[in-house]
C-alpha cells in the first residue's frame, strides 16, 4: 500500500511538472554580430585603423541588440514592415588595435543628445530583390570613455546603424520581424558609389565640426543561444526519478 501511495505521488508530481511548462510566445530575442572597420572619416575616431598596418589588423566591432518580437508593424505597406520601438538593448565595442583597448557604446533613448531619438528595425520585402533591406537605426552614446572620443574636438557617439541592403538574391518573404537574423553575406559590401553606408555604421557629432562616420562590414550576424528554462530541467529530473523508481520497483 504504501508502496504504491508512494508511485502516485511521485506521478502527480511529474504530471504538474509538465502543467508548468506552458508554450509563451517569442518576445525578447537576442541577435550578436561582429565586423570589420573599412573607412572611417579622419576625425571622427582615434586608434581606429580602417586597413591593416604592419602587424596591427583592421578594427573589429563586437556588440549585441535586443529587440521585441511582438511589436507591431506601424508600417500600412504590405511589404515594408517599420517596428518602432522594438530594441530594447545593444551595446558594442569598436578595437583599437595599437593600444588593444576597445571604445564602448550602448543604446541612449533618453533624447539627452538633443537629436531625434532612433529605436526602429525596418524590413523591406519588396518583390524586386534588390530593393529588399534590413535597417536596424538607434540612438547610442560613448560609455567607454564617457566623454569626447577625440579630445579637443568634442565628438560623442549619436546613431548606430546596421544596415542590409542591395541582396543577391531574395532574402525576405514577408515584411515580418524577423527572429532568426538574415544571412549578412548576401547582401551588398561596403563602396563608395554603390554602398557609402556599408553595413553597419557609427555616427559620431560635434560642435563645431558637424557629423562624422565610421562604416564597415558585418563578419556574422547571429541569434544568441537561448537558455533552457529550469522547468525543462526540473521535467527531465523527474523523468529520470521515475524510471529510477520503475528499476527499483521491477527488482
Amino acid at each position: 500500500m504504501e508502496l504504491r501511495l508512494k508511485s502516485v505521488a511521485l506521478f502527480l508530481a511529474v504530471v504538474g511538472l509538465i502543467g508548468s511548462i506552458r508554450p509563451t510566445t517569442a518576445h525578447s530575442v537576442t541577435f550578436d554580430f561582429t565586423g570589420t572597420v573599412v573607412t572611417a572619416d579622419p576625425s571622427s575616431l582615434g586608434g581606429i585603423f580602417t586597413v591593416p598596418i604592419l602587424s596591427y589588423p583592421a578594427s573589429t566591432i563586437t556588440g549585441s541588440f535586443t529587440f521585441d518580437s511582438n511589436v507591431p508593424d506601424s508600417n500600412g505597406s504590405g511589404t515594408i514592415g517599420l517596428y518602432n520601438g522594438a530594441i530594447q538593448s545593444l551595446s558594442f565595442s569598436v578595437a583599437k588595435p595599437i593600444t588593444a583597448d576597445a571604445y564602448q557604446f550602448g543604446l541612449d533613448l533618453s533624447g539627452s543628445s538633443g537629436r531625434t531619438v532612433q529605436n526602429a528595425i525596418a524590413v523591406n520585402a519588396s518583390g524586386a530583390t534588390l530593393n529588399q533591406s534590413y535597417v536596424l537605426s538607434a540612438s547610442v552614446q560613448n560609455h567607454v570613455p564617457a566623454g569626447p572620443i577625440v579630445d579637443g574636438d568634442n565628438f560623442f557617439a549619436r546613431e548606430f546603424f546596421i544596415n542590409l541592403a542591395s541582396p543577391s538574391s531574395s532574402v525576405f518573404a514577408t515584411d515580418a520581424l524577423p527572429e532568426t537574423p538574415p544571412d549578412s553575406t548576401l547582401f551588398g559590401l561596403y563602396s563608395a558609389a554603390t554602398n557609402p553606408h556599408g553595413q553597419f555604421r557609427v555616427v559620431f557629432s560635434s560642435g563645431s565640426h558637424g557629423d562624422y562616420t565610421i562604416i564597415g562590414n558585418l563578419a556574422s550576424l547571429s541569434v544568441s543561444a537561448v537558455p533552457i528554462p529550469a522547468a525543462v530541467y526540473l521535467f527531465g529530473s523527474g523523468l529520470a526519478a521515475v524510471a529510477a523508481f520503475a528499476r527499483r520497483k521491477s527488482t
